[in-house]
């Protein structure tokens, strides 16, 4: 795998932006996504270290200037994401393990997240260091240690400085060494990706979290095999924008079943980076396969390992919120039944089988519609939040989705399967058949007798058939006109998030940093929140307040020579803002509302 500086997944100018409220997605837990940093694993021998034939002064050069590419450059230069910073380090530790300036990196580097560099760093003279240790390595002709290692500090050079005047030759040097069959892989280099402890958007809440993949086992039985080899379905996530601002979707998540004639047992495996939260919600599943299949050994199989992985493979995720998707998905492995692709949901999962409620759902419903899913389940807890549709989007945002409620697993079960039983195949029929009406013939046929009595006869079949009851307060004049407090939180926090990063990347780093970008991002916040600011809950109206004095400040920036006092303001209006986030999540009865 070759470094390309631009499929890096860390960028630490850019880090930030997608931090806040992230809760609300569901599948990442607060201000964790971004500012991870994925340590060097030392255990994988990718050349014998102890046959490395270079001079003791070459060395040291060497891990001096790899060191040096995981440290903050000085202002005229980029600065260098985390992979390639780890990548860098897991060079260096493997030439010199003892070194100080290694550890003390490291360490530096798992408590801020950053490491201040010499003033007189910089990505070219860097490289060129580099380039001067791999060509001593390459001189070695004979030795194959050597030439690996020499490989991976070329590659290491040209991902840091690309266009440096060192290129041409770094670039003949590898051509060299893929004559003599020595090349990079970089894979399995780096260990979990955890939060730095003490990094500066850690105040505004979160804890570090290490990511790492996940199994959990469940006994074999007598079946000789899954009726299903592989399944898919999707889940609703929250993701974020290049502005900050968070918009939903849906994403699809796939199981494998492989043979594992190593095993008599059934693995399921997170086959990709997890958080613990994503881990418990693995756990809770297979308890509640355990439980549902005690007494029918003949529908288990053994010798099976499933693989379990989410469209977006390359990415950590962390929540509770795909677990009713996952047990639907797995379950289809036993029977052999087919996920309606219409379908998605969002929601945690009990080892009894009951859905919990998660954050930020109408925003994952309205990512359901763009991936045309019409079909949605949502926890049944989550009613409100669907709500939060109407109030913000209108009726019509109702009209191409069938939300329902979902209280256990058997009544997602019923409504994700292709095979649907009378009772659900006649509800859809009835309800698209009064949204095609309403489409027809304008939204105040919505208020008349024939079709509220189409309405409350889709409702006697299933009452968890939430699009309809909305469209029936709408009728009856009952629907809400404000935010829950759950999707009032989430709008505040979704707005704002790009400023929430800005300003914390320069209270953090203790400097003014304030481009056009910033200036922008500030004001399309202040715009995007007074459009909205009507429908939020009067309980969060300090902290709504908070929010935009905040944006206004950053919108406006500094005065000339002013640095250090606007840096003083913006940690000042940064901590109030954060004191009236807090103080709701610290009221136990809104924060249930919120976060579920």
């Amino acid at each position: 795998m070759n470094l390309h500086p631009t499929s890096r997944l860390f960028l630490p100018r850019s880090f930030c932006a997608v931090l806040v409220g992230l809760v609300l997605a569901g599948w990442f837990s607060p201000l964790q996504a971004s500012s991870l940093y994925r340590p060097p694993d030392m255990e994988k021998e990718i050349f014998k270290t102890k046959k490395i034939d270079l001079d003791k002064f070459d060395r040291a050069g060497l891990v001096t200037a790899l060191v040096s590419v995981a440290r903050d450059f000085n202002e005229e230069d980029d600065e260098v994401d985390f992979e390639l910073r780890s990548h860098a380090l897991a060079i260096a530790g493997r030439l010199d393990e003892d070194s100080e300036k290694f550890k003390n990196t490291c360490e530096q580097l798992l408590d801020n997240g950053k490491v201040i560099g010499d003033d007189d760093a910089s990505k070219s003279r860097v490289a060129s260091r580099i380039y001067s240790g791999a060509r001593a390595l390459a001189r070695k002709s004979d030795n194959k240690d050597n030439q690996s290692c020499a490989a991976y500090c070329v590659d290491l050079a040209l991902s840091l400085d690309p266009e440096g005047s060192r290129v041409e030759r770094l670039e003949k040097l590898r051509d060299t060494l893929k004559e003599n069959e020595a090349s990079a892989d970089w894979s399995g280099l780096l260990k979990g990706a955890v939060q730095p402890k003490n990094s500066p958007m850690r105040w505004w809440g979160g804890s570090r979290t290490n990511f790492e993949e996940r199994e959990e086992t469940m006994s074999g039985g007598k079946a000789a095999k899954f009726p299903c080899k592989q399944s898919a379905v999707f889940g609703l996530v929250v993701v974020t924008l290049g502005n900050g601002k968070h918009a939903g979707c849906a994403s699809s998540i796939i199981a494998s079943a492989l043979r594992d004639k190593d095993s008599d047992q059934i693995k399921f495996q997170l086959n990709q980076k997890v958080g613990p939260m994503m881990a418990n919600s693995l756990e809770s599943i297979v308890n509640f396969l355990k439980v549902k299949y005690e007494d029918e050994p003949e529908k288990v199989p053994s010798g099976y390992r499933i693989d379990i992985v989410f469209e977006d493979k390359d990415q950590p995720v962390d929540g509770p919120s795909a677990g009713t998707a996952m047990a639907l998905l797995l379950e289809t492995l036993f029977t052999g039944e087919e996920i309606d692709e219409a379908f998605a949901c969002t929601g945690g999962i009990t080892p009894n089988g009951k859905v919990t409620r998660i954050g930020g759902v109408a925003a994952k419903i309205r990512g359901a519609t763009r991936r045309k899913c019409s079909i949605v389940g949502v926890p049944e807890g989550n009613s409100d939040g669907v709500a939060d549709i109407l109030v913000l989007g209108g009726v019509e945002k109702l009209l191409d989705i069938q939300i329902f409620g979902m209280k256990d697993f058997k009544q997602a079960h019923a409504i994700s399967r292709v095979e649907k039983s009378t009772e659900v195949k006649e509800t859809l029929e009835a309800f698209s058949l009064v949204a095609s009406t309403i489409k027809d013939k304008g939204l105040d046929i919505i208020k008349t007798d024939a079709v509220e009595k189409k309405l409350e006869e889709v409702l006697e079949k299933m009452p968890n058939h939430l699009s309809a009851k909305l469209l029936l307060d709408y009728a009856r004049g009952n629907a809400p006109k404000t935010l829950s407090a759950g999707g009032s939180f989430h709008e505040i926090d979704s707005n704002a998030s790009g400023v929430f990063s800005s300003s914390q990347m320069m209270v953090g780093r203790d400097k003014y940093e304030h481009g056009d970008t910033v200036v922008e991002t500030a004001k399309e916040a202040i715009e995007a929140i007074k459009e909205i600011e009507e429908k939020i809950d009067d309980r969060l109206g300090d902290y709504l307040a908070a929010t935009v004095d905040l944006c206004k400040l950053v919108e406006k920036g500094r005065g000339d020579d002013e640095e250090e006092d606007f840096l003083k303001k913006l940690k000042s209006s940064l901590e109030t803002t954060h004191g009236k986030r807090k103080k709701i999540l610290d009221d136990p009865a809104l924060r249930e509302e919120i976060m579920g």
